[in-house]
């Protein structure tokens, strides 16, 4: 009997787990008129984020676009209203700042925009011309408690080895079963494949390798000394909002650690298309 391949779609209400405390932050900062940018990289529950963020919000008028699906940066504006524009980085770097700063004229109440990387650095080099300033809300993967509560009655250490807590590759796991290795390997070898080309070949993928090496969670500054990288929180906050690494609080003290062996062998190969 085959599966039906699995179709991952925003999840809100009661199929909405985790980041509670995420929801309720910007929820206020949104009903006081703030401007907010949820940072991610692909799949990370930005959008599911933001709509359940926003089911508090009925009263407002809320205009939505995905410039993912529909590049088109005209549509119209409602003063007062709340503007969010998914996957902004989908387009190009001039068309982002001039439709910021289109949106921001038209004295709506609260602008929200998602997207990875590049839209992180280019918020930060917008200045504070006629484009509203944006306080930032990076992702990362789920914790240990939320995974175990998306998983259910399913055994959860197997399976979090294969995803590192992603909730995207997750998912995918849960809806193949015992087979997902094989029987998904169409869906989730290209997202993999994906992540490695976003990592990259610099200091990213030099502290990667070293985390995968260690095995365990390490400690920030030791993975600073032992690397030689310098601005370890900038290199770590990139894999991290990326989703290929996680950064806990562990008895006390901050820890890195690389735990999606679904990306972690692919890595280590140096081959995206063989997993051990």
């Amino acid at each position: 009997m085959s599966i039906m391949p699995f179709t991952p779609s925003p999840a809100t209400g009661a199929a909405f787990i985790g980041r509670e405390g995420l929801v309720r932050n910007l929820r206020a900062r949104i009903a006081k008129g703030e401007s907010l940018a949820v940072i991610g990289g692909p799949k990370l529950g930005k959008t599911s984020l933001v709509r359940t963020a926003l089911n508090g919000l009925s009263d407002r008028t809320l205009i939505e676009r995905d410039l993912g699906a529909d590049p088109s940066p005209r549509f119209e504006l409602v003063p007062g209203s709340i503007v969010v524009l998914d996957n902004l980085d989908a387009i190009a770097d001039s068309a982002i700042e001039s439709l910021l700063a289109r949106v921001s004229a038209a004295e709506v109440s609260s602008i929200v925009v998602t997207g990875g990387r590049r839209l992180r650095t280019l918020l930060g080099h917008f200045g504070t011309g006629a484009v509203r300033r944006f306080r930032l809300f990076p992702l990362s993967v789920l914790l240990d408690g939320e995974l175990r509560r998306l998983i259910g009655s399913h055994p959860p250490i197997p399976l979090a080895t294969w995803t590192g807590n992603h909730p995207y590759l997750t998912k995918l796991f849960l809806h193949y079963g015992d087979g997902a290795l094989e029987t998904g390997r169409s869906q989730w070898e290209p997202f993999v494949q994906h992540l490695v080309a976003e990592v990259g070949q610099g200091p990213e993928r030099r502290l990667l390798c070293y985390l995968i090496e260690r095995g365990t969670p390490v400690n920030p500054s030791l993975a600073e000394s032992e690397t030689g990288i310098r601005d370890i929180k900038a290199v770590s906050d990139t894999l991290v909002y990326l989703g290929v690494i996680s950064r806990w609080i562990r008895n006390e003290e901050a820890t890195l650690f690389a735990g999606c062996r679904l990306l972690n062998d692919v890595i280590i190969d140096g081959n995206a298309g063989e997993v051990a």
